[in-house]
């Protein structure tokens, strides 16, 4: 098997998969479903959902623990060594994202798929982070970026259909594809654009993957 990897953070995972499209995110990326992995926590979470988590419909948390039985778990633990200028800094940046981010850095081929914007920041912009920030440049993907690549793939109105669930779930998503909703699918793509623009000035060009 090859050893790339995607890693999903919580979040990302429960949006994806909670919208049906887990699956295809994966392998618009250019992974295989078995190429994937979650942290090894969310199935516990999931069963016994925090309140935070309780803001999810019952039947997106469902599907969400579906798929944990599709995906497997990270194994992989970075060294001490990489894991020490995260408890060094003042990044809001939560244990789990730093794992990922860890493990990333020790591994070139591995890309982590996030929605965490202040554990990107964190990363992108905290000198105690820097050689984390320079191992894992351009394989950081955000929700805004699996958007646009759906978008690209599928064009714009079909890439809406894809995603109205995912929109019923986050704000930002249903912003960027609500152009196609009022007949004008063509501002779909300028929209995710924006997004993405507004991202790449706050954590600098070629923190993320460019899709």
């Amino acid at each position: 098997m090859s050893s790339r990897r995607l890693l999903f953070d919580n979040d990302a995972f429960i949006l994806l998969a909670g919208a049906g499209v887990l699956r295809e995110t994966v392998e618009l990326l250019g992974f295989s479903l078995e190429q994937a992995r979650r942290l090894k926590e969310l199935p516990y979470m999931l069963r016994k959902p925090s309140a935070s988590l309780r803001s999810y419909p019952a039947d997106v948390l469902q599907r969400a623990l579906e798929d944990c039985e599709r995906v497997p778990a990270l194994e992989e633990v970075p060294n001490q060594e990489t894991m020490l200028p995260f408890a060094a800094t003042e990044a809001d940046v939560q244990d789990g994202e730093a794992l990922l981010f860890g493990v990333a850095a020790e591994h070139g081929l591995f890309c982590v798929a996030s929605n965490d914007k202040r554990a990107m920041r964190g990363v992108a912009t905290d000198n105690a982070l820097k050689d984390i920030r320079d191992a894992i440049r351009g394989r950081v993907v955000c929700l805004e970026a699996v958007i646009k690549k759906m978008i690209l793939t599928h064009g714009p109105e079909l890439a809406a259909q894809k995603l109205k669930a995912l929109g019923q779930l986050d704000k930002r998503t249903r912003t960027i594809i609500s152009p196609a909703e009022s007949g004008r699918p063509e501002d779909c793509l300028e929209a995710v654009n924006s997004w993405l623009n507004g991202l790449n000035k706050e954590l600098g060009d070629g923190f993320l993957y460019e899709a």
